[in-house]
């Protein structure tokens, strides 16, 4: 574990405290006439739905990659809370290359062919591998599997309860986890 762990640790769930306690409140309010205010006017199913996906995933995908690999599922976290600034800019690159990749197969007919299959592969080894991302984020909580799996939960319920600011939150934890896995393939 990092050194600098218990600061770490404090400003992430200040963070979390910030989400589950700042936004929420304003994004549940309705105006004179009991239509919901901002991003909920689009939909017709209640607030907490958005929460549900996320949070599903999370719960399905990481307990998967701890009961699975823990060894290997503690060894990409580390490099994560390690370095997670290197984990983003590979995540990142990642996925520049693969669109950019993509783009430049389906200019030609043939190359549509590959072009499709290769972003359905991206997209699943991404949802896999950001939820290492999500699993950083709860071992700064935790250090034991079940609270940190409970952690990343609670964060990936949040992120996809906050419109806009959960979005690109999620994207950040998405990329660092999709890095640790890319800088793995690397060495």
């Amino acid at each position: 574990m990092p050194t600098r762990a218990p600061r770490l640790r404090s400003g992430v769930l200040a963070a979390i405290l910030f989400l589950a306690a700042g936004p929420v409140p304003a994004i549940a309010q309705r105006t004179t006439d009991g239509a919901r205010t901002g991003v909920e006017t689009a939909t017709q199913y209640p607030w907490y739905v958005d929460a549900i996906g996320p949070a599903a995933v999370t719960l399905v995908i990481g307990g998967l990659l701890i009961i699975v690999s823990p060894d290997g599922t503690r060894r990409r976290t580390d490099r994560a809370l390690e370095s997670p600034g290197a984990a983003f800019v590979y995540g990142l690159a990642s996925l520049i290359g693969v669109i950019g990749a993509s783009v430049l197969l389906a200019i030609t007919v043939i190359g549509l062919v590959l072009a499709i299959p290769l972003l359905l592969g991206y997209v699943f080894v991404l949802i896999v591998a950001g939820e290492l991302g999500y699993l950083a984020v709860g071992r700064l909580a935790a250090d034991a599997w079940p609270a940190a799996l409970a952690v990343a939960i609670i964060v990936a319920a949040l992120v996809g309860l906050v419109p806009i600011l959960g979005g690109l939150v999620g994207f950040v934890i998405g990329m660092i986890g999709m890095g640790t896995a890319v800088i793995e393939i690397r060495e």
